[in-house]
């Protein structure tokens, strides 16, 4: 008999031998056709009735009618085999010996008695045989699928690339796969028998927590591999009940690779944000620097203001501000974008946002996301500057006595359209919308300036539509089959 690899024990139990599933010889009776019973109580009925009447007639053959009410027993009911004993009864009576003689009807009840019991008790025996071979082979059967059944969940287990692991009461390991053994760097069935707070200290935290309270939740805690390198792990974990007492189930993986990448992803956004951010104050800081130029040379023309030391000042003040302005570093480089499925960014922002919408009880509607074309521009870019569109509707619907956000995605011509509509009482001067530094703000009034910034710098632009009803901020971006990559948008703040 083989073992489990997995969990230690017989892999086939008594009812999956094969010995268990041979049918004995005489349970083929049981299952015989009520038909071919019938025929076959008919047959040896005749064969006696044959018989006896042709014997002398001091013999009696009346014992041989139990030959038919045995095989009648195996398929007929209770009142059937009842009037098959009364109609023995009756030939037996009339073909014996003493045929109708005195005590006839003492014989006959008494043979009636005898062979009724007999057939009944028979039946009985047969009827409770056919349930038996039935629940066994329904026992094989669910036994048969409960074995299939075991070995998809051990080849599901043993093929999974995420590490799984089982421990008992006491934290120590009862089952563990491939990938739990590679994961943590041990030989095969090395997990076994080791205290799962070994590798996962927190899971050694929760099984020190004896008690009925269950745990069914994820977690992100330290690692630690059997050469003593540690590792970011993420673990869905789960306790149940057994006769054995309260286990715990655990499934993890190295995380380890996807933080770093996040992280550098994180990074390269801020990055990318900043760089943005700084073009884009640089050039208002030249602006300034050349209205302040304009000023220190109209002021040089006046007699004697030359040898004013605030005048010396100012001139000083204008360069070094332009050689701050000039420190300009550089808007995203083409090379820098890529080309984005425009539908899962906008699937992406529903799913980020529900949570703030739900909270704030605030309908959020998407028209037009299915069948979108691909789009040139920086993911994460992209999804700050529609989150950040999303935010200002929410703080501008605070008030409002229908919250609705509404975004709409359309083509025109060679161009993808995101369109942000909102329920709220819409800007009071729209003219300033993209300032930088506008009073009134919630935080440094950057927001608009600086979505604004990020999308021309994706190649598109961004820019505020009139709307009969609240405030509708359009995102327009570049198609990315057959377009002029190099080509860039400019496009006024406001359309009328």
């Amino acid at each position: 008999m083989t073992s489990d690899p997995l969990q230690g024990r017989p892999a086939l139990d008594s009812f999956d031998r094969p010995e268990a599933a041979e049918p004995r010889l005489l349970d083929t009776l049981f299952e015989l056709p009520r038909v071919r019973v019938l025929l076959l109580v008919l047959a040896a009925v005749s064969l006696i009735v044959l018989a006896d009447s042709t014997t002398q007639r001091n013999v009696s053959l009346g014992i041989l009618y139990m030959i038919p009410i045995a095989l009648g027993s195996l398929a007929f009911g209770r009142l059937e085999i009842i009037a098959l004993a009364l109609v023995c009864s009756v030939l037996r009576e009339h073909l014996g010996p003493y045929s109708w003689e005195p005590h006839a009807l003492t014989r006959l009840l008494s043979t009636f008695v005898t062979f009724g019991m007999v057939g009944l008790l028979l039946g009985e025996i047969a009827r409770n045989r056919r349930m038996q071979l039935s629940y066994l082979r329904d026992i094989r059967v669910e036994s048969l699928r409960r074995k299939a059944a075991e070995e998809q969940m051990r080849m599901v287990v043993e093929s999974s690339p995420a590490a799984i692991v089982t421990a008992d009461a006491e934290g120590l390991i009862e089952l563990a796969n491939r990938a739990a053994h590679s994961l943590l760097e041990v030989g095969p069935g090395g997990l076994l028998g080791r205290n799962i707070g070994e590798f996962l200290p927190a899971m050694g935290d929760l099984q020190d927590r004896r008690g009925t309270f269950e745990y069914r939740t994820t977690t992100t805690c330290r690692g630690k591999r059997a050469g003593g390198e540690q590792f970011l792990a993420s673990v869905w974990f789960t306790s149940f009940a057994t006769r054995d007492g309260r286990k715990l189930a655990a499934i993890f993986t190295d995380n380890s690779e996807d933080l770093r990448d996040q992280q550098e992803s994180n990074l390269e956004s801020l990055l990318r944000s900043t760089r943005v951010l700084v073009g884009s104050v640089s050039h208002e800081i030249r602006n300034v620097c050349a209205a302040i130029a304009v000023v220190h040379a109209n002021l040089g023309r006046i007699p004697g203001v030359t040898e004013n030391a605030d005048y010396a000042a100012l001139s000083t003040l204008a360069h070094g501000l332009s050689r701050l302005a000039t420190v300009e570093l550089q808007s995203a480089n083409e090379n820098d974008l890529a080309t984005l499925k425009l539908g899962g960014l906008l699937e992406e922002f529903r799913i980020v946002l529900q949570p703030a919408l739900s909270a704030s009880e605030i309908e959020l509607e998407l028209r037009g996301v299915d069948d979108l074309p691909m789009v040139i521009g920086d993911h994460h870019s992209l999804l700050q500057v529609f989150l950040n569109l999303a935010r200002n509707s929410l703080r501008a619907m605070e008030n409002a006595p229908v919250r609705r956000i509404t975004v709409e995605a359309s083509v025109e011509k060679s161009h993808a359209l995101v369109r942000f509509n909102d329920s709220g009482p819409g800007p009071a001067h729209p003219e300033r919308m993209f300032r930088a530094f506008q009073e009134g703000a919630d935080s440094v009034g950057l927001g608009l300036f600086v979505s604004r910034s990020l999308v021309r710098a994706s190649g598109g632009e961004l820019y505020h539509e009139p709307s009969p009803a609240g405030c509708t901020m359009c995102v327009r971006l570049r198609i990315a089959a057959g377009q002029d990559q190099t080509a860039r948008l400019i496009s006024p703040e406001i359309h009328a």
